[in-house]
C-alpha cells in the first residue's frame, strides 16, 4: 500500500454545516468490505471527520471511542497532525489491526487503549463514536460531560437501550436551567412554567417501545415503517439531547448526508457551554 494519500477537501458549507468529501480507502483495504459497503463508510466517515474538524483546536486530545479497527480515528489523526487521537477497544485484534494500519501511514500522534469504556479515566477535548450500540452511545456522552469535552457521536442498536445500574430511561427530565439564581428567581415570579422533558411525560415501559420501533429503518423494510423509524429515532435522541442539555451543553442532533449513508444515520453535536 502506498504512503501518499490524495487531497482531502474540506470546508463546503451546507446547511450551516461543514463538510469533506474523501475516499478512505487507505483506512480499510485490507478489509472485507463489498465496494458498496466500503462506499458508505466513507461517507459515514466523511460527516464525522467534518464535524470533529470543525471543533478541534492544535494541541486537542480527541479519543475515538468503541475504535474499532480505526476507521475513524486513522482519519482524524492523519487530518488533524496538531491534536493527539487515542483509540479505546475493548477488542485486541480490533487495535492490532488498527496499529498496523496507523504504522503503516507513520502517523505519531495516535495512541492506543484496549479497555472497556467503564474503565477509561483519561482527560479530553472532543470525544468521537460511530455507531456507538445501544447504551454505549450515553456511556460516551457521560465520559465526555464528565470531561467538559465536546462529542461527535452516531448512535446505533436502539433496541438494545434499556435500564442498567447507571442509566435510566428516558433521561430528560425537568429542565434545569443554567440561569443564574437571580434569573430563577425572576422567571418564577412571573409564572414561567417549567420545560417538561421525556421523564415526566414517558414511562419506561412506552420508552422501550420506542426504542424498538426506532430500530425499524432496514433498508428492506416498506419506506413508511423505516419512516416511523426514523421519527423514532429522532424523539429517543432529542431525550438524550435534552439530558446532556440539563449538564449545559449545546447539543444538536442531525442526520449525516447521504442519509443512505446508514439506516442509522443521527449524529450528535455537543459543545460545553
Amino acid at each position: 500500500m502506498q504512503n501518499v494519500l490524495p487531497v482531502v477537501e474540506v470546508g463546503k458549507e451546507k446547511n450551516s454545516r461543514v463538510y469533506c468529501s474523501q475516499d478512505w480507502q487507505f483506512v480499510y483495504s485490507r478489509g472485507k468490505m463489498s465496494s458498496d459497503r466500503a462506499l458508505r463508510k466513507q461517507q459515514q466517515l466523511n460527516n464525522l471527520v467534518a464535524a470533529v474538524t470543525k471543533l478541534a483546536k492544535p494541541g486537542d486530545v480527541i479519543v475515538d471511542f468503541c475504535s474499532g479497527g480505526g476507521h475513524v480515528g486513522i482519519v482524524l489523526a492523519y487530518m488533524l497532525p496538531s491534536c493527539q487521537v487515542v483509540l479505546i477497544e475493548n477488542k485486541e485484534l480490533s487495535l492490532i489491526r488498527a496499529k498496523d494500519r496507523s504504522d503503516e501511514l507513520g502517523l505519531n500522534n495516535i495512541s492506543f487503549i484496549q479497555a472497556n469504556l467503564d474503565y477509561f479515566n483519561g482527560t479530553f477535548n472532543i470525544g468521537v463514536a460511530l455507531h456507538a450500540c445501544g447504551v454505549a452511545t450515553d456511556m460516551v456522552i457521560e465520559h465526555c460531560i464528565k470531561a467538559r469535552a465536546a462529542f461527535v457521536i452516531s448512535p446505533c442498536c436502539y433496541g438494545f437501550i434499556q435500564n442498567t445500574v447507571k442509566f435510566k430511561y428516558p433521561r430528560s427530565s425537568v429542565l434545569e436551567t443554567p440561569y443564574s439564581c437571580d434569573a430563577q428567581k425572576m422567571c418564577a415570579s412571573r409564572g414561567c412554567v417549567p420545560v417538561i422533558r421525556f421523564k415526566e411525560i414517558l414511562s419506561y415501559k412506552e420508552h422501550m417501545i420506542l426504542c424498538r420501533f426506532a430500530d425499524q429503518t432496514a433498508v428492506q423494510l416498506p419506506p413508511e415503517r423505516r419512516l416511523v423509524g426514523k421519527q423514532c429515532m429522532g424523539l429517543v435522541d432529542l431525550d438524550r439531547a435534552w439530558a446532556a442539555e440539563g449538564s449545559n451543553y449545546s447539543v444538536q442532533v442531525i442526520s449525516m448526508e447521504p442519509e443512505s449513508c446508514s439506516p442509522k444515520n443521527n449524529m450528535f453535536v455537543g459543545t460545553p457551554t
